[in-house]
């Protein structure tokens, strides 16, 4: 692909579980890592057979399907990765994906003993180019780096990635959540949860993101749903006011909320904690719902305060679902979703 800068038409697409302290390290010092220690230096098996074998070997009492979809991502992992090409990893706890390029061979890293210790031990060097909101990538891509997999590919979201990667952020065309409904062994059946919960928030946050100013109606039809009287103020003249909310409909009764709606993927700051600070009157409460992120400033101003409550988008996903039977049937049709029930072994 002209200007790409991998080499070759594969992305890989590698998950570091939920072990969130591994993950954040693997992006702060540049490599990905799986597990599967307890065979050693999976370079040894030069073959998929001898992987197999030595998988059986070494966990005797797993059954056939889960040797079956594990063999596999081991073997890709020490042999088929190739230096050069395209490395996404989703960092479920920053809530973007890292996008790199392979940068070296497999390594058994059984000298790391924090990595040894919570089985990670096979590492593969990384240089990552650039970490990025997941809504920036379309849902059918984001639904392909979902996999229940350690390790795949998502080979046609090449494109998709380069452009990411150039700082194109045309907004991706709407899509409907395709979260997964089976899995492919026992181990992908216990991921399948965070799976389906990670497409809900992506399908949210996106469609939340293009409603631009209207995400205010959102946000108050959320708050009607938890059973405060909310109003949208109007567009002028509100002084970094969005929505006002009560406990009763006549609105006498305090203690008044009053709410700032941030829908942009741009950070929100100490500026903007300040401004809704100077809002509030003697025993009002403010809430900051940002569907970017929350800078250290506007935490710390958040603290220091005390009447201001910070809202980033996963914890107003959370609120949004644990609420949703309660909003207006208008907003349930808007954004359509469906409850599932999920084995968790």
């Amino acid at each position: 692909m002209n200007g790409s800068p991998f080499h070759g038409e594969r992305v890989w697409v590698v998950h570091i579980g939920l072990n969130d302290e591994i993950a954040l390290r693997a992006h702060r010092e540049g490599f990905v890592c799986i597990g599967w220690t307890q065979m050693g230096d999976l370079s040894r098996y030069r073959t998929r057979e001898q992987m197999r074998e030595a998988m059986v070997r070494t966990w005797p009492g797993w059954s056939p399907a889960k040797i079956n979809s594990s063999y596999g991502q081991t073997f890709r992992f020490a042999h088929e990765m190739k230096e050069g090409e395209a490395l996404v990893y989703p960092v479920r706890v920053l809530r973007e994906v890292a996008i790199g390029r392979i940068a070296g061979p497999y390594r058994f890293a059984d000298d790391d003993r924090e990595l040894k210790e919570r089985d990670y031990c096979n590492i593969r060097p990384v240089k990552w180019l650039k970490s990025v909101p997941r809504t920036l990538f379309s849902l059918p891509t984001l639904h392909s780096f979902g996999s229940a997999l350690s390790v795949s590919t998502s080979d046609d979201c090449l494109e998709e990635v380069v452009r990411v990667l150039s700082g194109d952020v045309r907004p991706p065309e709407p899509a409907e959540s395709t979260a997964a409904t089976e899995a492919e062994d026992e181990e992908g059946a216990e991921n399948l949860y965070e799976l389906a919960r990670q497409e809900t928030e992506d399908y949210l946050l996106k469609e939340w993101q293009r409603t631009g100013f209207e995400f205010e109606k959102v946000v108050a039809a959320v708050l009607e749903g938890i059973g405060y009287t909310a109003t949208v103020t109007p567009k002028s003249g509100d002084h970094g006011v969005d929505v006002i909310a009560h406990p009763d409909p006549l609105g006498l009764q305090k203690p008044f909320i009053k709410v700032q709606a941030k829908s942009g993927t741009s950070s929100v700051g100490e500026p903007q904690i300040n401004q809704l600070k100077g809002c509030l009157n003697p025993g009002e409460q403010g809430i900051v719902v940002c569907l970017g992120k929350f800078t250290t400033g506007a935490e710390a101003a958040a603290r220091a305060g005390g009447n201001i409550t910070l809202l980033d988008g996963k914890r107003f996903v959370e609120i949004f679902l644990d609420h949703y039977d309660k909003l207006d049937s208008a907003w349930q049709n808007r954004f359509r979703l469906k409850q599932v029930h999920v084995p968790i072994r």
